[in-house]
């Protein structure tokens, strides 16, 4: 169901605006903002325009974005040969995303965690590992239909010695990335102005009223304290 309806957002005007706003944040925090600790660890700043943007308009428009970020970045600026498996690793790291935070009426630590142990495993370990041990391990995918077993062994090699690299990586940047987007998901859901983009209108209002309830209720109880 709410797949169905993330993809609803594409039928809406303002929620077109946000996702526009949203993917050239990603693509600007992704040329000026990457900060290199070291030759194999980079912080980035892009999972966190993604994150949101996925909170509000769900894995469908996680997806598009997602492929449309790599494509239009590639283009923008190459940094190599370009590859699909890397454009179908940000398409899938979105729907992941907006599986889990998407019209959720409470966001917890342990779902932040979940979803990004996910898209970490999937993608980053999985996924990413097996795109660089093809590109640069059997080079030539034709090899794979010529002679399936030497490809599939140069791939074996290749995906075991870099393996243990990209885990040790992602390790590193799991608990920082896990702190980066609780903090920031849990900012924007604090914004009144959000709230329809989060919630839907109807349950907006009716989070709106609950909190004006409790907020008339505590001032009622303070004032009769001070009577």
């Amino acid at each position: 169901m709410r797949i169905k309806e993330s993809a609803k957002e594409f039928g809406k005007t303002k929620s077109l605006v946000a996702m526009a706003m949203l993917l050239a944040l990603r693509l600007a925090l992704g040329y000026v903002t990457n900060i290199q600790l070291t030759e194999s660890i980079k912080i980035g700043f892009t999972i966190f325009p993604t994150t949101i943007a996925c909170m509000m308009f769900g894995s469908v428009p996680g997806l598009v974005m997602g492929g449309a970020a790599d494509l239009i970045g590639f283009f923008l600026k190459p940094t190599g040969p370009f590859f699909p498996g890397y454009t179908l690793d940000s398409m899938v790291a979105g729907f992941i995303y907006g599986c889990f935070f998407y019209r959720r009426e409470k966001l917890t630590l342990w779902r932040v965690m979940a979803a990004l142990a996910t898209v970490t495993v999937v993608v980053n370990l999985c996924m990413t590992t097996s795109w660089i041990s093809i590109q640069y391990g059997v080079k030539d995918f034709g090899l794979f239909f010529r002679d399936t077993g030497a490809a599939w062994e140069s791939f074996r090699l290749k995906f075991a010695a870099i393996f243990s690299g990209r885990f040790i990586k992602n390790a590193i940047m799991y608990p920082i990335n896990v702190l980066g987007v609780s903090l920031i998901l849990f900012a924007v859901r604090s914004i009144p102005l959000m709230r329809p983009y989060i919630y839907g209108e109807k349950k907006s209002v009716a989070a709106g009223s609950r909190r004006v309830t409790s907020k008339e209720k505590a001032d009622e109880s303070r004032a009769e304290e001070v009577q």
